[in-house]
């Protein structure tokens, strides 16, 4: 490892900002609260803001964000339409046309539709309010392994501020070592 490289130690890192991570990290410190531990978390998101990667549309069943949130749609969550309908069209070179039957495996009844960039950003804002480190623009660029090689310890970011041709610029910022 590399003696000038600075090095931040935390209970459990977490490598992406997307909808699973997040609500892990969000579940793992209510966890902790409830246990009255104290736990450092970091999450971390190559995209300058929590969501910016996470471009599509969704259908959200929210099951488990009930039982990750019972109160999810007092807190704020994201929610374009509350309820979604299910219809599959035939699209041609000039119209369409609707096709009547619907599968039952694809039936979202009690489902709500997301625009899946807001709804990370909006975990990533109860992540940090539960005390969650969450450190956006901060890409993994390498994997960190203990002496033997035999476990991972932790991650590399990357280093800012470097021009096309790898030469340092003077706005560089040497990559930090998350473990």
């Amino acid at each position: 490892m590399d003696e000038t490289r600075e090095a931040l130690e935390f209970d459990v890192l977490f490598v992406g900002g997307g909808p699973a991570n997040l609500a892990g990290a969000i579940h793992l410190m209510n966890l902790a609260q409830q246990a009255e531990k104290e736990i450092e978390i970091c999450l971390i998101e190559k995209a300058e803001t929590i969501g910016s990667h996470s471009l599509s549309g969704a259908i959200l069943d929210p099951v488990a964000l009930k039982e990750l949130m019972p109160d999810y749609q007092e807190k704020g969550c994201p929610i374009e339409e509350p309820e979604c309908r299910d219809e599959i069209y035939y699209l041609t070179g000039s119209g369409q046309f609707r096709i009547p039957y619907t599968p039952r495996y694809m039936h979202n009844s009690g489902c709500h539709t997301i625009s899946l960039s807001r709804f990370c950003g909006w975990l990533g804002e109860v992540a940090e309010e539960l005390g969650v480190n969450v450190f956006p623009g901060f890409a993994g660029t390498e994997v960190l392994y203990e002496s033997d090689g035999d476990r991972i310890i932790g991650i590399r970011t990357g280093d800012k501020g470097i021009d096309k041709d790898g030469n340092k610029r003077p706005n560089f910022e040497q990559g930090v070592d998350l473990m």
